[in-house]
Protein backbone atom coordinates (compact mmCIF):
# COMPACT_ATOMS: atom_id res chain seq x y z
CA UNK A 1 0.00 0.00 0.00
CA UNK A 2 2.84 2.38 0.91
CA UNK A 3 4.53 1.55 -2.40
CA UNK A 4 1.35 2.40 -4.31
CA UNK A 5 1.08 5.73 -2.47
CA UNK A 6 4.69 6.57 -3.32
CA UNK A 7 4.13 5.71 -6.98
CA UNK A 8 1.13 8.05 -7.15
CA UNK A 9 3.12 10.85 -5.57
CA UNK A 10 5.67 10.56 -8.35
CA UNK A 11 3.12 11.88 -10.81
CA UNK A 12 3.83 15.45 -11.97
CA UNK A 13 2.03 18.05 -9.86
CA UNK A 14 0.13 19.30 -12.91
CA UNK A 15 -1.21 15.79 -13.67
CA UNK A 16 -2.21 15.14 -10.06
CA UNK A 17 -4.02 18.49 -9.93
CA UNK A 18 -5.76 17.73 -13.24
CA UNK A 19 -7.08 14.45 -11.83
CA UNK A 20 -8.36 16.04 -8.61
CA UNK A 21 -10.01 18.86 -10.57
CA UNK A 22 -12.29 16.26 -12.19
CA UNK A 23 -13.83 15.45 -8.80
CA UNK A 24 -15.87 17.74 -6.50
CA UNK A 25 -14.94 20.31 -3.82
CA UNK A 26 -15.61 17.85 -0.94
CA UNK A 27 -13.50 15.19 -2.70
CA UNK A 28 -10.66 17.67 -3.16
CA UNK A 29 -10.72 18.49 0.56
CA UNK A 30 -10.56 14.78 1.40
CA UNK A 31 -7.70 14.24 -1.06
CA UNK A 32 -5.71 16.96 0.72
CA UNK A 33 -5.50 14.71 3.78
CA UNK A 34 -3.79 11.85 1.91
CA UNK A 35 -0.25 13.21 1.77
CA UNK A 36 1.78 16.38 1.32
CA UNK A 37 1.87 15.88 -2.45
CA UNK A 38 -1.91 15.54 -2.54
CA UNK A 39 -2.30 18.56 -0.26
CA UNK A 40 -0.25 20.75 -2.59
CA UNK A 41 -2.22 19.58 -5.63
CA UNK A 42 -5.66 19.73 -3.97
CA UNK A 43 -5.09 23.31 -2.73
CA UNK A 44 -3.77 24.59 -6.04
CA UNK A 45 -5.48 27.27 -8.10
CA UNK A 46 -5.59 24.82 -11.02
CA UNK A 47 -8.04 22.65 -9.06
CA UNK A 48 -10.24 25.32 -7.48
CA UNK A 49 -10.53 27.41 -10.62
CA UNK A 50 -12.41 24.41 -12.10
CA UNK A 51 -14.91 24.47 -9.23
CA UNK A 52 -15.63 28.19 -9.47
CA UNK A 53 -18.40 29.32 -11.86
CA UNK A 54 -16.77 30.25 -15.15
CA UNK A 55 -18.96 33.30 -15.61
CA UNK A 56 -20.89 35.19 -12.95
CA UNK A 57 -23.69 37.61 -13.82
CA UNK A 58 -22.66 41.24 -13.43
CA UNK A 59 -24.98 41.61 -10.45
CA UNK A 60 -23.09 38.89 -8.55
CA UNK A 61 -19.54 40.11 -9.07
CA UNK A 62 -19.82 42.51 -6.13
CA UNK A 63 -20.56 39.56 -3.86
CA UNK A 64 -16.96 38.32 -4.11
CA UNK A 65 -13.99 39.47 -1.98
CA UNK A 66 -11.73 42.01 -3.69
CA UNK A 67 -8.40 40.26 -3.15
CA UNK A 68 -8.81 36.59 -2.23
CA UNK A 69 -5.51 34.89 -1.26
CA UNK A 70 -6.24 31.87 -3.51
CA UNK A 71 -8.87 30.28 -5.73
CA UNK A 72 -9.75 27.92 -2.87
CA UNK A 73 -10.27 30.83 -0.52
CA UNK A 74 -12.36 32.58 -3.16
CA UNK A 75 -14.62 29.52 -3.42
CA UNK A 76 -15.11 29.20 0.34
CA UNK A 77 -15.48 32.94 1.00
CA UNK A 78 -18.16 33.46 -1.58
CA UNK A 79 -21.19 34.98 0.11
CA UNK A 80 -23.18 33.56 -2.80
CA UNK A 81 -22.77 30.11 -1.27
CA UNK A 82 -24.50 31.19 1.93
CA UNK A 83 -27.03 33.84 0.94
CA UNK A 84 -28.70 34.10 -2.50
CA UNK A 85 -28.25 37.38 -4.36
CA UNK A 86 -31.01 39.06 -6.37
CA UNK A 87 -30.85 39.66 -10.09
CA UNK A 88 -31.64 43.26 -11.10
CA UNK A 89 -35.20 42.25 -12.03
CA UNK A 90 -35.78 41.52 -8.32
CA UNK A 91 -37.72 38.37 -9.26
CA UNK A 92 -34.90 35.80 -9.49
CA UNK A 93 -32.07 34.99 -7.08
CA UNK A 94 -28.80 33.13 -7.58
CA UNK A 95 -26.48 31.21 -5.30
CA UNK A 96 -23.47 28.91 -5.73
CA UNK A 97 -23.69 25.26 -4.70
CA UNK A 98 -20.80 24.52 -2.33
CA UNK A 99 -20.60 20.85 -3.27
CA UNK A 100 -20.29 21.39 -7.04
CA UNK A 101 -19.63 25.10 -7.64
CA UNK A 102 -22.66 25.19 -9.97
CA UNK A 103 -24.82 28.30 -10.24
CA UNK A 104 -28.31 27.70 -8.86
CA UNK A 105 -31.39 29.87 -9.18
CA UNK A 106 -34.77 30.42 -7.59
CA UNK A 107 -37.60 31.92 -9.60
CA UNK A 108 -40.01 33.73 -7.30
CA UNK A 109 -43.76 33.22 -7.66
CA UNK A 110 -43.89 36.64 -9.37
CA UNK A 111 -41.42 35.40 -11.99
CA UNK A 112 -43.60 32.44 -12.90
CA UNK A 113 -46.39 32.19 -15.43
CA UNK A 114 -49.44 31.24 -13.34
CA UNK A 115 -52.66 30.89 -15.27
CA UNK A 116 -55.21 33.36 -13.83
CA UNK A 117 -52.52 34.52 -11.40
CA UNK A 118 -53.43 38.17 -11.94
CA UNK A 119 -57.12 37.57 -11.15
CA UNK A 120 -57.86 38.02 -7.41
CA UNK A 121 -60.91 35.78 -7.75
CA UNK A 122 -58.59 32.81 -8.36
CA UNK A 123 -55.23 33.69 -6.79
CA UNK A 124 -54.22 35.91 -3.86
CA UNK A 125 -50.76 37.35 -3.25
CA UNK A 126 -49.83 36.98 0.43
CA UNK A 127 -47.00 38.39 2.53
CA UNK A 128 -44.67 35.91 4.22
CA UNK A 129 -43.33 36.23 7.75
CA UNK A 130 -39.62 36.26 8.60
CA UNK A 131 -39.86 32.72 9.95
CA UNK A 132 -41.11 31.52 6.55
CA UNK A 133 -38.22 32.84 4.43
CA UNK A 134 -35.17 31.69 6.37
CA UNK A 135 -33.36 30.22 3.36
CA UNK A 136 -34.09 33.04 0.92
CA UNK A 137 -34.97 36.43 2.32
CA UNK A 138 -35.24 37.88 -1.18
CA UNK A 139 -38.84 36.80 -1.76
CA UNK A 140 -41.35 37.92 0.83
CA UNK A 141 -44.58 36.98 -0.90
CA UNK A 142 -46.24 33.90 -2.32
CA UNK A 143 -49.21 33.09 -4.54
CA UNK A 144 -52.12 31.42 -2.74
CA UNK A 145 -54.68 29.51 -4.78
CA UNK A 146 -58.24 30.56 -3.98
CA UNK A 147 -59.60 28.07 -6.51
CA UNK A 148 -59.30 27.17 -10.20
CA UNK A 149 -60.39 24.49 -12.61
CA UNK A 150 -57.26 24.99 -14.73
CA UNK A 151 -53.97 24.78 -12.80
CA UNK A 152 -50.87 25.74 -14.75
CA UNK A 153 -47.58 26.98 -13.26
CA UNK A 154 -44.54 27.46 -15.47
CA UNK A 155 -41.05 28.88 -14.99
CA UNK A 156 -38.33 29.58 -17.55
CA UNK A 157 -34.62 30.38 -17.39
CA UNK A 158 -31.97 30.87 -20.05
CA UNK A 159 -29.61 27.89 -20.23
CA UNK A 160 -26.60 30.21 -20.64
CA UNK A 161 -27.12 31.40 -17.05
CA UNK A 162 -26.51 27.87 -15.77
CA UNK A 163 -23.15 26.17 -15.28
CA UNK A 164 -21.86 24.15 -18.20
CA UNK A 165 -21.53 20.36 -18.02
CA UNK A 166 -23.69 20.23 -14.90
CA UNK A 167 -26.65 18.09 -13.86
CA UNK A 168 -29.66 20.04 -12.58
CA UNK A 169 -33.14 19.41 -11.24
CA UNK A 170 -36.11 21.78 -10.95
CA UNK A 171 -38.32 21.84 -7.86
CA UNK A 172 -41.56 23.66 -7.11
CA UNK A 173 -41.46 25.05 -3.57
CA UNK A 174 -44.90 25.21 -1.98
CA UNK A 175 -47.15 24.67 1.04
CA UNK A 176 -50.71 23.51 1.55
CA UNK A 177 -52.88 26.12 3.23
CA UNK A 178 -53.55 25.59 6.93
CA UNK A 179 -57.14 26.71 6.45
CA UNK A 180 -57.84 23.80 4.11
CA UNK A 181 -57.09 22.48 0.64
CA UNK A 182 -58.94 20.26 -1.77
CA UNK A 183 -58.58 18.25 -4.97
CA UNK A 184 -54.76 18.33 -4.95
CA UNK A 185 -54.64 14.55 -4.64
CA UNK A 186 -56.44 13.34 -7.77
CA UNK A 187 -56.36 13.79 -10.70
CA UNK A 188 -52.58 13.75 -10.41
CA UNK A 189 -50.64 16.76 -11.62
CA UNK A 190 -48.30 16.54 -14.61
CA UNK A 191 -44.79 17.87 -14.11
CA UNK A 192 -42.51 18.46 -17.06
CA UNK A 193 -39.15 19.92 -17.95
CA UNK A 194 -37.99 20.83 -21.43
CA UNK A 195 -34.57 21.82 -22.71
CA UNK A 196 -34.20 22.70 -26.35
CA UNK A 197 -36.29 20.19 -28.28
CA UNK A 198 -36.41 17.47 -25.61
CA UNK A 199 -39.06 17.16 -22.90
CA UNK A 200 -39.64 14.75 -20.02
CA UNK A 201 -42.86 14.39 -18.02
CA UNK A 202 -43.91 12.69 -14.80
CA UNK A 203 -46.96 12.51 -12.56
CA UNK A 204 -46.94 14.13 -9.14
CA UNK A 205 -49.34 14.31 -6.20
CA UNK A 206 -49.03 17.50 -4.16
CA UNK A 207 -51.26 16.05 -1.46
CA UNK A 208 -49.13 12.92 -0.99
CA UNK A 209 -46.40 12.01 1.47
CA UNK A 210 -44.22 9.05 2.42
CA UNK A 211 -44.60 7.14 5.68
CA UNK A 212 -42.62 4.15 6.93
CA UNK A 213 -44.84 1.25 7.97
CA UNK A 214 -44.43 -1.17 10.86
CA UNK A 215 -42.36 -3.43 8.62
CA UNK A 216 -39.98 -0.57 7.80
CA UNK A 217 -41.15 -0.26 4.20
CA UNK A 218 -41.97 3.31 3.05
CA UNK A 219 -45.48 3.67 1.65
CA UNK A 220 -47.25 6.50 -0.07
CA UNK A 221 -50.22 8.19 1.59
CA UNK A 222 -52.56 11.14 1.06
CA UNK A 223 -53.00 14.09 3.37
CA UNK A 224 -56.61 14.57 4.46
CA UNK A 225 -58.03 17.98 3.66
CA UNK A 226 -59.30 20.07 6.56
CA UNK A 227 -61.90 21.85 4.48
CA UNK A 228 -65.48 22.15 5.61
CA UNK A 229 -66.63 20.01 2.69
CA UNK A 230 -67.06 16.69 4.47
CA UNK A 231 -67.55 14.79 1.23
CA UNK A 232 -63.83 15.18 0.56
CA UNK A 233 -63.12 12.85 3.47
CA UNK A 234 -64.66 9.96 1.54
CA UNK A 235 -62.80 8.20 -1.30
CA UNK A 236 -63.91 9.58 -4.64
CA UNK A 237 -64.98 7.47 -7.53
CA UNK A 238 -62.25 6.85 -10.05
CA UNK A 239 -59.38 7.66 -7.66
CA UNK A 240 -56.12 5.88 -8.57
CA UNK A 241 -53.74 4.40 -5.93
CA UNK A 242 -50.38 6.06 -5.33
CA UNK A 243 -48.08 3.79 -7.31
CA UNK A 244 -44.28 3.88 -7.36
CA UNK A 245 -44.15 6.08 -10.45
CA UNK A 246 -46.05 8.94 -8.76
CA UNK A 247 -43.57 11.56 -7.51
CA UNK A 248 -44.38 12.86 -4.03
CA UNK A 249 -43.20 16.05 -2.30
CA UNK A 250 -40.73 16.09 0.55
CA UNK A 251 -40.50 18.47 3.49
CA UNK A 252 -37.54 20.84 3.50
CA UNK A 253 -35.54 21.99 6.50
CA UNK A 254 -37.08 25.47 6.19
CA UNK A 255 -40.61 24.11 6.62
CA UNK A 256 -41.67 24.37 2.97
CA UNK A 257 -42.46 21.41 0.72
CA UNK A 258 -40.84 20.74 -2.62
CA UNK A 259 -41.65 18.40 -5.47
CA UNK A 260 -39.17 17.56 -8.21
CA UNK A 261 -40.50 18.57 -11.61
CA UNK A 262 -37.71 16.91 -13.56
CA UNK A 263 -33.96 16.81 -14.16
CA UNK A 264 -31.69 17.70 -17.06
CA UNK A 265 -28.07 18.08 -18.06
CA UNK A 266 -26.77 21.47 -19.16
CA UNK A 267 -23.94 20.47 -21.45
CA UNK A 268 -22.53 23.50 -23.22
CA UNK A 269 -24.93 26.19 -22.01
CA UNK A 270 -26.38 26.61 -25.48
CA UNK A 271 -28.35 29.67 -26.42
CA UNK A 272 -31.64 28.08 -25.38
CA UNK A 273 -34.25 27.95 -22.67
CA UNK A 274 -35.09 25.61 -19.81
CA UNK A 275 -38.80 25.40 -18.99
CA UNK A 276 -40.24 23.66 -15.91
CA UNK A 277 -43.97 23.32 -15.31
CA UNK A 278 -46.67 21.75 -13.18
CA UNK A 279 -50.27 21.52 -14.35
CA UNK A 280 -53.60 19.77 -13.98
CA UNK A 281 -55.99 20.83 -16.71
CA UNK A 282 -57.91 17.70 -17.71
CA UNK A 283 -59.68 16.53 -14.57
CA UNK A 284 -62.40 19.17 -14.45
CA UNK A 285 -62.18 19.52 -10.66
CA UNK A 286 -62.04 22.66 -8.49
CA UNK A 287 -58.66 22.92 -6.78
CA UNK A 288 -57.70 25.27 -3.93
CA UNK A 289 -55.39 25.77 -0.97
CA UNK A 290 -52.02 25.65 -2.76
CA UNK A 291 -49.39 28.24 -1.70
CA UNK A 292 -46.56 28.69 -4.24
CA UNK A 293 -43.27 30.34 -3.24
CA UNK A 294 -41.34 29.66 -6.46
CA UNK A 295 -39.34 27.20 -8.53
CA UNK A 296 -35.75 26.29 -7.68
CA UNK A 297 -33.26 25.09 -10.28
CA UNK A 298 -30.29 23.64 -8.50
CA UNK A 299 -27.44 21.20 -8.96
CA UNK A 300 -28.37 17.53 -8.91
CA UNK A 301 -25.83 15.65 -6.81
Amino acid sequence: METDACEIERLPDELLAAVISLTTPPDACRAAAVSRAFLAAADSDAVWSRFLPRVLPVFAQGELPCAPPSKKALFHFQRLADEPALLPCQLVSMCVDRATGAKCYMLSARALHISWGDNPNYWAWIKLGCDEIKTNKSFKEAAKLRGVWWLEIRGKIHSMLLSQNSAYAAYMVFKLADAGFSQLDFPFQEASISVGGSESTRQTCLQGYMKVGDDGVPRKHLLVSRTRNLTLLRPRRGAVPLTDDIVLPRKRADGWMEVELGEFYNEDGDDGEVSASLMETKGGVWKDGLVVWGIEIRAKQ
